[in-house]
């Protein structure tokens, strides 16, 4: 049977923290509800029960879903460094919240089986799956055999001392762990078998500061697209990075906070204010430069690959903007200087108003 074409459309990071939550994605909702198949990572508990963690709890309740409905997002993934931030009561409440509101969900589960199981979705004949996994939790969200989490990836980091003068930076070194790469490898390679397309989310990188890939990131990245996955999606740096073009298949490292709101409790919390002192950032979750990244599929093959330039307004609601908008040129400006600075192999060429991501 021939296979339709279908439009797969990814954002980054949400947080929302609003009386009513669908209007976050008020400006963007009809991007999301054209596409054959929308993605978000899902930054946050959706539950509204638990005990919040004392480094860190981001607001939490299950009506955000309503958000998720409106836009029409039909995948989310969970395995970030906030889903066990209300224990595994708020944990499983957002199992339960997104079971019945039939969004289906990757990278969190009852146990590291569970966690570790993709969401396939099928669109006119094409079968697309997705897997998600973390690699920048605490250890106690990390699942095992008989515990609730996220379907964790461990890294090394080696802080190497390259200059014998005191206080001097050092080269930072990051290495996945062995097993934890291999186990990856054998997933996609399994999903690859069962579906057309697979769709990596990595929840990953060094975040607020720009530019910077870890080591680590293109480890994974190549890994994944050498098992045979055809595009990778990375979250949670909250500011974009460069996207790779390799052997074809396109590796966006970062999409940036999409839809990011930070209430009283989480703003004034003495771990975001010790980020603040950390990074030298005034205001860490203003990252206004975002996207939405966008693929077209024929054939069970992805035929085009872009982007489209956002910007989020003073609400922290994201917002589309052409290529006549200096804010889209902007855009447009600096993914080409973040990513020929880390040195990427990636071309860009506006077509209308989305960026077409070329080798």
């Amino acid at each position: 049977m021939a296979k339709g074409a279908i439009t797969l459309v990814g954002a980054g990071d949400v947080i929302i923290d609003r009386e009513k939550p669908e209007t976050m994605f008020r400006h963007v909702a009809d991007v999301f509800r054209s596409a054959d198949i929308a993605y978000a990572n899902m930054e946050q508990v959706l539950s509204d029960k638990g005990t919040p963690h004392p480094r860190q709890a981001v607001h939490s309740s299950p009506k955000i879903v309503d958000a998720y409905l409106y836009a029409n997002i039909d995948v989310v993934s969970l395995a970030t460094n906030h889903i066990g931030d209300w224990g595994t009561e708020g944990m499983l409440g957002t199992f339960e919240t997104l079971k019945a509101a039939g969004i289906p969900y990757c990278g969190a589960g009852l146990n590291l089986a569970e966690a570790r199981k993709p969401a396939i979705l099928e669109r006119k004949g094409t079968r697309v799956g997705f897997l998600n996994f973390c690699t920048v939790h605490m250890d106690e969200y990390a699942a095992t055999d008989d515990r609730p989490g996220l379907s964790p990836i461990g890294v090394w980091t080696i802080y190497d001392k390259v200059d014998y003068q005191p206080a001097t930076p050092p080269h930072i070194v990051s290495i996945t762990h062995k097993e934890d790469l291999a186990y990856l490898v054998e997933a996609v390679k399994n999903l690859k078998a069962q579906v057309d397309i697979v769709v990596l989310c990595m929840h990953w990188g060094q975040h607020l500061l720009p530019r910077v890939i870890p080591d680590y990131c293109f480890e994974i990245g190549h890994a994944a697209v050498d098992a045979g996955a055809d595009i990778v999606l990375g979250s949670h740096t909250h500011i974009l990075k460069g996207i790779e073009m390799y052997k074809g298949k396109p590796i966006f490292y970062s999409l940036a906070n999409f839809a990011l709101e930070l209430g009283p409790h989480m703003r004034d919390h003495k771990h975001v204010k010790a980020l603040d002192v950390l990074y030298k950032i005034k205001d860490w979750h203003d990252r206004r430069k975002t996207m939405i990244a966008k693929a077209i599929i024929k054939e069970g093959k992805i035929t085009r690959v872009s982007y489209i330039p956002c910007y989020e307004n003073d609400n922290k609601e994201p917002e589309i903007v052409k290529r006549s908008d200096p804010r889209g040129q902007d855009i447009f400006s600096y993914m080409e200087d973040i990513s020929s600075s880390e040195g990427l192999p990636v071309h860009f060429e506006w077509d209308g108003d989305e960026v077409l991501v070329l080798p």
